[in-house]
């Protein structure tokens, strides 16, 4: 049976959870299993919007409990994830993304004495429940011999990161602080065998975003197309084939009574899930979003599933004024399911929102 654009785009929605209520943000980001957080700003909303009802303090109060950490588990990539997720993910991929980052390291510089000075230096600086911002990790860097610029220091706490001693955690006045992961958020579960981990990975990706291709999968995790499918294998009949490649969880929300106007942050997982978007954005509208090709993904206004459009927010002394920029005229439902979306990214904010189509 083949699934149409339309019926993928309602089952997509349904499962990233999108607008859907009943979930807060820590249980969001379990089902997403990895959500994208580039920016600390849009990746809380990409987490409100899919807990309708919570605030940006609900789900800045994840981060400072320690149930959500942000770090690079996969492509070179900030995202949000549950500690334990990250330590799955991680037992993945932290290997294959630290030799593709080796040769870089090298011309900056960084070898195994540098890389053993850091951890040293970082471990007397955050231990004991302290954290720093990242600056500030950089000077204790910088006192320790090692100098932060030129792209060491970033270089330098992606590989501490990837070896899992340290994530982004609690939040602060300006984005976030670096944790000893270890000391933050202690590992509640020892971590699977790689079968069983490649297998929760998988269902994971469909969890929050299928129905999916296994090249999807691969590209979201950047794994070898040849360990998905592995994957596949282990999960068995907890997956099911649809037809023309598309897989998705046997047990998978229903796609009906989804809102029809959904306001998006930049680099949600509602395009960055998938290796291909088509079905979601038309190509044609593609440099809309992403201008110039650059990797930098604008907020998206979404009608019936399909990105119809950018928008912006500015603050203002009284409210925040949403403005949509459509790629081609909206109808009058159009306008009021986004104009309804506004009124819920408001009620995150916790401030009122004026609505405007540019």
């Amino acid at each position: 049976m083949t699934t149409t654009p339309a019926q993928l785009r309602a089952m997509r929605l349904a499962a990233q959870g999108i607008a859907v209520p009943g979930a807060g943000p820590t249980a969001v980001v379990e089902r997403m299993l990895a959500v994208q957080g580039q920016d600390l700003g849009q990746v809380t909303w990409a987490v409100g919007v899919r807990a309708p009802g919570s605030t940006r303090d609900d789900v800045r109060a994840a981060f400072d409990r320690g149930d959500v950490v942000r770090s690079w588990p996969m492509r070179g990539t900030l995202h949000a994830m549950r500690p334990d997720d990250l330590r799955l993910l991680l037992s993945l991929t932290a290997e294959r993304t630290i030799r593709s980052i080796a040769r870089r390291a090298a011309e900056l510089g960084i070898d195994d004495a540098v890389l053993a000075t850091a951890r040293d230096a970082t471990v007397d600086a955050l231990s004991g429940g302290r954290s720093l911002a990242r600056d500030d990790l950089f000077a204790v860097h910088r006192a320790a011999g090692i100098d932060p610029t030129g792209g060491r220091g970033y270089h330098v706490l992606l590989r501490l990161a990837l070896e899992g001693m340290v994530a982004w955690g609690p939040t602060a006045r300006v984005g976030q602080e670096l944790v000893l992961l270890d000391e933050w958020a202690p590992a509640a579960f020892p971590l699977p065998d790689r079968d069983e981990a490649l297998g929760r990975v998988l269902s994971g990706h469909l969890r929050g975003r299928g129905p999916a291709t296994e090249a999807d999968t691969a590209a979201w995790t950047k794994l070898p197309l040849g360990d998905v499918r592995r994957a596949r294998s282990v999960v068995g009949d907890a997956v099911e084939d649809l037809g023309d490649g598309l897989l998705a969880l046997a047990d998978r929300p229903s796609p009906g009574g989804v809102q029809t106007g959904h306001l998006l942050p930049g680099f949600d997982e509602y395009l960055l899930g998938y290796a291909d978007r088509s079905v979601q954005l038309d190509p044609v509208h593609a440099d809309r979003v992403v201008p110039g090709g650059n990797g930098m993904f604008l907020p998206m206004a979404v009608v019936r599933g399909r990105v119809v459009g950018t928008w912006t927010r500015t603050e203002r002394t009284r409210d925040v004024r949403v403005s949509v920029t459509p790629f081609a005229p909206l109808d009058g439902a159009a306008v009021r399911a986004l104009g309804a979306a506004a009124e819920r990214y408001g009620a995150f904010l916790a401030a009122p929102v004026s609505f405007a189509v540019a």
